[in-house]
């Protein structure tokens, strides 16, 4: 187990891009419909000097959520905290839904990977409307449980998606750049606004850039923020929010010189030599995005040569940015690798325990005398149980 553990974490931090879905650099102009220029706020990554974690952060905080025998989510792909519970999926590993309250007392799980009518094949992604629980499969279904993950039916759709959300009744789906006659005039659509009862689609944004010969999965890509859904993909420097029926861009993401060379993505290429120029050019920026954040905060990604988080105060026009691995300078303990979501100022990560418990054990091999907030996290991973699957910890900003 702990080698599968170690080679999870392991592959989340390696930088390994094997698909290409969108536009990068000047490209993404060719998807600004009707948005102003006093509409998008243009942010340069190049100005901003990455920061310390203690720069950002005041106080971190522990959680374990402890073991019940149907927990099976090693890896996580998504985090959701909803009206005191915090749900936790993983796709691939465990294929299954594990459901704690805030204090981490486990309430139940979902566990229906299959081919059955209550079953998903392969998640895509999934959402908490209402209490229920909604599940995109792989086939091109909704498969809907309710809020205590009793299964109550399933919906057809006319199409095959890979990330959605929920505007007032009505879902956003991403194609996943998969060819389709949704757009106008039968053009191909990525973003399409779709009403089960009524069974009508609408483009909300059009395919500019086809190319996509891997089915890599992206995480957060569309997502309801503080009010208002944004959308992006990977390669893609412009974050969208949607606005009426369209999405126009908000934020663009100025590499500058330091972007990927401009015949990237250039349409005459091998989806061969698309591949691999990411890898051939780590020195190199581009957005990976991870959406997350609230009314006065939003979260994205990229790379360049690492994997730094983009942490964007909207309230008080602050941009940070942090380098994932950066040594966590505030109590000792592990960086913040990962942004699973966000909840009020504080950045949550779901973590496997036993990367608590090493760190605990390095840091009390680094030195022997603790501040305060040192002391605390050794404390918590002394009290920590070794049958605990995952640790959510609380990252909270100044």
């Amino acid at each position: 187990m702990k080698s599968t553990k170690e080679a999870l974490l392991i592959s989340g931090l390696i930088i390994t891009v094997i698909f290409l879905t969108s536009s990068c650099g000047s490209n993404s102009e060719n998807q600004n419909s009707d948005s102003s220029l006093e509409d998008v706020d243009v942010i340069s990554i190049a100005e901003i000097t990455p920061s310390k974690l203690s720069d950002v952060v005041d106080d971190i905080g522990y959680t374990a959520l402890k073991y019940h025998p149907e927990h099976r989510a090693y890896r996580i792909d998504k985090v959701l905290i909803e009206d005191g519970l915090i749900y936790i999926f993983d796709y691939y590993s465990g294929r299954s839904l594990s459901v704690y309250d805030l204090k981490g007392n486990f309430q139940f799980a979902i566990t229906k990977p299959g081919q059955g009518p209550d079953q998903y094949l392969e998640v895509q992604d999934f959402l908490i409307d209402k209490s229920n629980i909604e599940v995109l499969d792989a086939r091109g279904r909704l498969i809907i449980y309710n809020e205590n993950g009793i299964f109550e039916r399933s919906e057809k759709l006319p199409f095959v998606a890979q990330a959605f959300s929920k505007v007032e009744g009505n879902y956003l789906f991403q194609t996943g750049k998969i060819p389709n006659e949704l757009g106008e005039n039968g053009k191909s659509c990525e973003v399409v606004q779709y009403n089960l009862e009524t069974k009508k689609a609408d483009c909300q944004l059009e395919i500019h850039n086809g190319k996509n010969p891997h089915s890599f999965k992206e995480r957060n890509i569309l997502k309801n923020i503080g009010g208002i859904t944004y959308y992006s993909t990977y390669f893609n420097d412009t974050i969208y929010r949607k606005q009426g029926d369209k999405f126009t861009p908000r934020f663009i993401m100025n590499f500058s010189s330091n972007a990927l060379p401009d015949d990237t993505f250039d349409p005459k290429k091998s989806n061969r030599d698309l591949i691999g120029t990411p890898n051939d050019n780590k020195d190199k920026a581009y957005h990976t995005p991870n959406l997350q954040g609230n009314t006065d905060l939003l979260l994205t990604e990229f790379r360049n040569n690492g994997i730094y988080r983009l942490i964007y105060d909207t309230k008080n026009e602050l941009k940070t940015v942090l380098k994932t691995t950066s040594e966590n300078n505030v109590d000792g303990g592990l960086p913040l690798y990962w942004s699973h979501t966000v909840s009020n100022r504080d950045i949550i990560m779901i973590i496997d325990s036993d990367y608590a418990l090493e760190r605990a054990s390095k840091l009390k091999e680094e030195k022997s005398q603790f501040n305060e907030k040192e002391q605390a996290f050794l404390d918590f991973a002394s009290s920590l149980s070794i049958e605990a699957p995952l640790v959510m910890i609380a990252y909270h900003l100044k």
